[in-house]
């Protein structure tokens, strides 16, 4: 059985280092696009580099929301959102759609992939099927 993982929403800055400071193991956070979490202050890519090294300074792992759908038209830019999450260092990415995890797994390997509570799985079956894809987590659905 995986251990017991507290993972803090981190909408900006302030918020990251409450998290971490409130004992948090992981924290996720968004870009300024393709994030599910557009209310939040987010992140740019240069604060994203400083959140990871303040994070894993302190023993606690970064994932980035990349969790909207996209559009095909999108995917350039979303391949240099990627670009920019291996570079930061962070630990993996959350993600709801299909096009996005192929292009995580093709560009940056290293990054773990977990299922976005939007891709709506609630079943072990469906947690199965995207631990068959290289998904190492899956959010359910609320």
């Amino acid at each position: 059985m995986a251990p017991l993982e507290i993972l803090a929403p981190a909408g900006n800055e302030e918020m990251l280092r409450a998290a971490v400071f409130s004992g948090a193991d992981a924290v996720y956070l968004g870009l300024t696009a393709f994030n599910a979490r557009r209310s939040a202050g987010n992140f740019t890519p240069e604060a994203l580099a400083r959140a990871v090294s303040f994070c894993h300074g302190r023993g606690v792992r970064v994932w980035v929301t990349l969790n909207t759908t996209l559009y095909a038209a999108e995917l350039p830019e979303v391949a240099r959102a990627v670009a920019d999450v291996a570079a930061a260092g962070a630990d993996g990415v959350i993600v709801q759609d299909l096009a996005v995890a192929a292009l995580v797994c093709q560009m940056a390997p290293g990054l773990a992939l977990r299922g976005s509570t939007q891709m709506s799985v609630h079943t072990l079956e469906g947690a199965k099927q995207l631990a068959d894809m290289g998904f190492s987590c899956a959010i359910l659905a609320r």
